[in-house]
């Protein structure tokens, strides 16, 4: 069942998860090396033009698409004769298309098809495909549809609410008991939807239910039907497909929805519709585009569809280059991963040795750490593909928010997915969410995607982890490796994860997955010249320093100790000792981005040594000078806006989902820094200071109140807020809360190993990235604050900043520790909580405002 071969290649083949755990296969597999280079070559040597002109590129073109549209018809064992392939942007444009097309009345089409004889100008008959259509509402069918089943589907309902008699939601209970006896031949078309397989616990739904259905249909409790009813049935197939062989000639669904990037990794965004010639004629096509009329008129309402089912739904030119892509795909899962039958046996045994380790860790008061859902056991592939979904619980048996597992996953380099995965039915059913329940999280604030894992206590998703044909016994052992590091509490032994069994038995040389160990330099004072450019020399000329400060302050007199701003977003920090405060925060704070050359913001996350990029700006010339070892400074106006603004380029970013006007730098500072990160295309962008993106957070004390509209203010690059304040008296206490927690050090453990003694104040200072650091007081009265008095500027609080895996990197050395989050998570719990988001309310008499280190802070 294992494929021992793909641990031979993998390294070679998929270079690109080097020292990355990916067990998101559900969302998206993996291309390989060879797949891309082929694609290259391809595209590379032949010439291939739009289909829908006549020239030889594009006859190449055509014949190409004809030829992969044949063998995809094969990869599931079906032809053309049985299946029209129409293809699409992915499976829920497919869905879309049915929601639209689907007639649920054969009165619909009476007398709708037939064919027009043409005399040509040779005197040759033709015959034509004409469509005539017209309304009719009598007599028409339902449209039911699983419980479990994607968004896609469920947003079916409202295109074709109006259309059909009813619209029924059905658990699999309800579905097992609605198959009923014959009801007869064709007059009023009904339509069910279910998945092969849930895209949310990896359940496999029985394919023999097609057939069933198709001949008996369904007996919806309460609803009279008709005994000439025709029933129809759609699958969504694209989570079971990627890594199941779909065998067309023994199940023959009436449609087939698939994407093709979930069953090779490339192209996105193409997938197809595959109807059976039993439906051909109930799909009803309105909209017509380039290249699927045979003939129409400008004046006249008046057009002839092409004959071909695919020809009538390909709407305009075709993306014909990733079309000829998959021919490349096909082969590689031949190639690599033995033919998608092998596939399914190789998911199916790491997800089952996953499975099984998680299902037996328990903490050790007893408690289970998993509750993992979908109701079976991983007995064998017919029922359960390669996906793992669960919560887990603490010792004292509350649940562990999903997105905190995620911050912990991230810091192992695990990608995984959590929250409901677009299946809110299989959310609702495992989770026991009433929709009354989902309208209350809603207006908690709840949506779709966000980070709001807990409500009450109760979990509003879930993690999954799920497996593709590179996966690796090694990829389900380090899953479970940083589950159990990272939430299991006082096991009575530290769970070793060996081998299975079979593995030893039938392998004849064992390759472990390791990954490559990163040894921690020895740290500098967070205060160096490596990192915060100007501090030192500010301390030199006399100004005042933090250690000064914290020996004034108290548990009853408060302090500022440090006032950091960071220029550039995610890179190193510029220590001051006063500062000018502007409408969107610490003025020059977090103003400029660093992007790839595709538009992405660079962070931390994704270059880590952008941290050791240190800004200082020289006021007095008005200069941002960046300075990076090894290299020489550059120097950028900060007037630049106003100087080269006809000169600059104009564009958008996106900031933690806000959309930002911003401008660029100039190929100068793009030049060096790519030459500075070794990766080219870098680019500087700095927001335009007429943009206008506000804060999304609301003052504490309209919380406390019950007054939930953020205030609003603007806000610069910076993720949530105007102002971060961190407090060193809880600084110190999370110090020795460190020290205090025993590190679990498995002796196959090969990530990097913790510290903690090696963390200073400092240091913790300046990886938690705050813009107001205050000494005195007690530990974690910040929580609390409501607002504070800062000399004489009034700061409004907004409640904590929930930290994720950036806290975990070193500022002074780039490289990645797992404290202070480890620490935090088992010490702190829910959403991992350290600093409070601020802002700092404007003077009324419109002066300038200004913060100084030394500033008396006093609680109101």
């Amino acid at each position: 069942m294992y494929n021992y071969s793909i641990e031979e290649c993998r390294s070679k083949e998929f270079p690109q998860i080097k020292g990355a755990v990916y067990v998101d296969h559900a969302g998206a597999t993996l291309f390989s090396n060879s797949q891309i280079e082929s694609v290259h070559r391809d595209l590379a040597t032949n010439l291939y033009g739009n289909p829908h002109s006549h020239n030889a590129s594009s006859k190449l073109a055509t014949d190409t698409i004809d030829q992969i549209r044949y063998r995809l018809l094969q990869f599931f064992n079906t032809n053309h004769e049985e299946y029209s392939l129409i293809f699409t942007s992915g499976c829920t444009a497919s869905l879309k298309l049915i929601a639209e097309s689907f007639s649920f009345s054969n009165g619909m089409f009476l007398c709708c098809f037939f064919y027009l004889t043409i005399f040509t100008p040779l005197h040759f008959l033709k015959k034509m495909f004409v469509c005539i259509v017209w309304n009719s509402s009598e007599d028409a069918g339902v449209f039911c549809f699983l419980e479990d089943n994607h968004t896609s589907v469920q947003g079916m309902r409202e295109a074709v609410v109006d259309r059909c008699q009813s619209v029924f939601c059905l658990d699999e209970g309800e579905l097992i008991n609605a198959l009923r006896n014959p009801g007869g031949c064709a007059h009023t078309h009904s339509l069910l939807a279910y998945p092969a397989q849930s895209n949310f616990s990896g359940k496999k739904y029985p394919l023999q239910w097609i057939k069933e259905i198709q001949e008996n249909g369904l007996g919806i409790p309460g609803r009279s039907t008709a005994a000439s009813e025709k029933w129809f049935v759609l699958l969504d197939a694209a989570s079971y497909v990627s890594t199941n062989k779909l065998n067309l000639s023994e199940s023959k669904p009436d449609f087939v929805t698939i994407s093709f990037y979930k069953i090779f990794g490339y192209p996105t965004g193409l997938g197809a519709l595959l109807v059976n010639k039993r439906a051909w004629n109930t799909l009803k096509k309105t909209y017509f585009g380039g290249g699927t009329v045979a003939m129409s008129t400008a004046k006249e309402r008046f057009q002839v569809f092409r004959e071909t089912l695919h020809d009538r739904f390909e709407d305009g030119t075709l993306p014909f280059l990733s079309i000829i892509s998959l021919r490349h795909g096909l082969d590689i899962v031949q190639k690599l991963a033995g033919g998608i039958t092998k596939v399914s046996e190789h998911v199916f045994s790491v997800a089952q040795y996953f499975h099984h380790h998680l299902q037996s860790l328990c903490h050790g008061n007893g408690q289970a750490l998993a509750v993992i859902y979908g109701g079976v056991q991983f007995e064998n592939p017919g029922g359960q593909g390669g996906i793992v979904t669960f919560n887990l619980k603490r010792a004292d048996g509350n649940f562990i928010g999903y997105a905190e597992v995620d911050k912990f996953a991230q810091l192992h380099e695990v990608h995984l997915r959590t929250g409901c995965f677009c299946n809110i039915g299989a959310c609702q059913q495992y989770l026991q969410l009433s929709a009354q329940l989902i309208k209350e999280n809603l207006a908690a604030g709840h949506v779709c995607g966000d980070n709001m894992d807990l409500i009450n206590g109760r979990p509003t998703g879930a993690v999954r982890i799920s497996f593709g044909y590179m996966s690796t016994i090694g990829d389900a052992r380090a899953c479970l490796r940083f589950i159990a590091d990272s939430f299991l509490e006082n096991p009575p032994v530290i769970p070793s994860f060996p081998d299975p069994a079979w593995y030893k038995q039938q392998s004849e040389v064992p390759v472990k997955v390791t990954e490559e160990v990163k040894k921690s330099s020895p740290k500098e004072s967070a205060l160096g010249p490596s990192l915060v450019t100007n501090g030192p020399k500010l301390l030199r000329g006399g100004e005042v320093s933090a250690e000064s400060v914290c020996i004034l302050c108290s548990e009853t007199e408060r302090r500022v100790t440090d006032i950091f701003l960071y220029p550039i977003k995610s890179c190193g920090a510029l220590r001051v000792s006063k500062w000018e405060m502007s409408s969107k925060g610490l003025l020059y704070d977090r103003e400029w981005v660093l992007v790839s050359d595709t538009g992405v913001t660079i962070g931390q996350k994704r270059e880590p040594k952008i941290c050791l990029l240190s800004p200082f700006i020289d006021l007095t010339n008005r200069k941002l000078i960046l300075s990076f070892q090894g290299a020489e400074p550059f120097e950028l106006p900060l007037d630049q806006e106003q100087d080269f603004e006809a000169l600059a380029s104009l564009c958008t970013n996106k900031v933690c989902g806000d959309r930002v006007n911003t401008f660029d730098c100039g190929d100068g500072v793009s030049d060096w820094l790519s030459e500075i990160f070794g990766t080219s295309g870098i680019r500087l962008l700095r927001q335009q200071s007429d943009d206008t993106r506000k804060s999304k957070l609301a003052d504490k004390e309209k919380v406390m109140l019950g007054e939930f509209n953020p205030s609003k203010p603007l806000l610069s690059m910076a993720n949530e807020s105007q102002l971060l304040l961190l407090c060193r008296i809880s600084v110190r206490e999370l110090q020795k809360k460190m020290v205090e927690i025993a590190d679990v050090d498995d002796a196959d453990d090969t990530r990097i190993p913790t510290s903690p003694a090696d963390i200073t104040e400092d240091n913790l200072v300046l990886r938690f990235r705050g813009n107001i650091v205050i000494d005195g007081g007690k530990p974690f009265e910040e929580d609390e604050w409501s607002s504070i008095l800062v000399a004489d500027n009034t700061v409004v609080c907004q409640g904590p900043c929930s930290r994720c895996q950036m806290i975990c990197m070193d500022q002074e050395t780039g490289q990645k520790s797992r404290e202070p989050l480890r620490t935090l998570g088992v010490w702190r719990g829910k959403k991992v909580p350290f600093g409070v988001h601020a802002r700092m309310l404007p003077p009324t008499d419109g002066s300038r405002q200004f913060i100084c280190v030394g500033d008396f802070v006093q609680l109101k």
